[in-house]
């Protein structure tokens, strides 16, 4: 006895559609895939870049109305050695840790916030500055400057301290 055409082609059809259906999607295209690239482009969300063994993460520019500002951010360290922000700058003008003159040091396998605490925390470190011309919802120059890996330029974006970067901007004389 043969057996019907009809619902072996069903089920042909069927087996194909369901083995395409994620190379279709797109799914699993590697790490050269657009989406990847996403989470380096401007977003308003933080700025994230890599140099070297380090990761700077959600990058962001807080800035009151009398030019103060913070830059506030994570820097991962994923390699095998230490390294240290050494020095960083935001639309060309110095931004200084206060209450520190060393520079920060990011342990292998670990990482430093600045401008806001974690897990509750209060932050341990501000990159603060004074004077900058700015305004809100504008992106500006920012270069770190690390030990190890080197001088990181990147584009960040500037935002008024309200809402959920309330707080992130200290008070005068920190």
């Amino acid at each position: 006895m043969t057996m019907p055409r009809r619902p072996l082609r069903f089920a042909v059809i069927g087996i194909t559609t369901v083995a395409l259906v994620p190379a279709l999607a797109g799914c699993w295209q590697g790490s050269e895939a657009t989406t990847t690239w996403q989470s380096t482009q401007n977003s308003g969300n933080g700025v994230e870049a890599r140099i070297g063994d380090l990761s700077v993460q959600n990058a962001t520019v807080v800035r009151g109305d009398d030019g103060r500002a913070s830059l506030i951010m994570s820097v991962f360290n994923l390699g095998p050695d230490p390294d240290a922000l050494t020095g960083a700058t935001i639309n060309g003008i110095p931004a200084a840790l206060p209450g520190t003159s060393e520079a920060t040091i990011v342990l292998p396998r670990s990482f430093q916030s600045y401008g806001y605490g974690v897990e509750g925390q209060p932050p341990a470190n501000f990159l603060l500055l004074e004077g900058l011309d700015a305004g809100p919802s504008t992106y500006v120059p920012v270069t770190l400057t690390f030990e190890r890996a080197g001088q990181l330029d990147i584009s960040v974006l500037t935002v008024p301290p309200v809402g959920y970067y309330e707080g992130l901007l200290p008070l005068a004389g920190i």
